[in-house]
């Protein structure tokens, strides 16, 4: 089987609005926006924010700012279905 698959899954992706291949950046992305979402509020503060080997440390203050963004934009997305 090669690696990746030459026909991978597709599921349909709430922040890009259509089918996307399960090996695609813009699935790796909505999954982590989804698990960030589903994190208490504080605990996703601490993710994104808080210690020295949170995402803002390691990405920068603009990629979290695009990852708060997302969050909102998933959660009205999700809510309107």
């Amino acid at each position: 089987m090669p690696f990746p698959p030459d026909n991978p899954p597709h599921v349909f992706s709430i922040l890009a609005g259509r089918e996307v291949s399960t090996w695609s950046e813009e699935w790796k992305h909505e999954c982590e926006v989804r698990y960030l979402a589903g994190l208490p509020l504080a605990q996703r503060n601490d993710a994104l924010d808080g210690s020295p080997g949170s995402m803002k440390f390691k990405r920068g203050e603009a990629a979290v700012a695009f990852l708060r963004a997302e969050i909102e934009r998933y959660g009205r997305l999700k809510s309107a279905t």
